[in-house]
């Protein structure tokens, strides 16, 4: 994803990449993560919420991620999201989708 790897550390970006949105987050100690933007709970965008830590925060209804295991940490999701791979190359972050077929 060209100029995903350029983020400043506490931002969030939502990007589309094979036709599903995600969302990238690079934390304040600057590790960069890539996530399903939508919350499982009540389909938000997650880029529009805030980051904790390794977590971030929806910003309907503070439900909390783990950026690393997409795991729900706060009600009222219970559900987790995906998590993607993605290594930096230049300015450019590569995320790795899984094949769908």
């Amino acid at each position: 994803m060209a100029g995903g790897a350029t983020l400043a550390p506490g931002e969030l970006r939502q990007v589309e990449i094979g036709g599903r949105l995600l969302c990238l987050a690079r934390t304040d100690d600057g590790e960069l993560f890539a996530i399903d933007d939508t919350c499982s709970h009540e389909e938000e965008s997650l880029a529009g919420g805030w980051l904790d830590g390794s977590c971030i925060e929806c910003p309907a209804h503070n439900a909390v991620f783990d950026l690393r295991s997409g795991e729900a940490k706060m009600l009222p999701a219970t559900e987790p999201v995906g998590t993607y791979p993605l290594r930096s190359e230049g300015d450019d972050a590569v995320v790795a989708l899984p094949d769908e077929g």
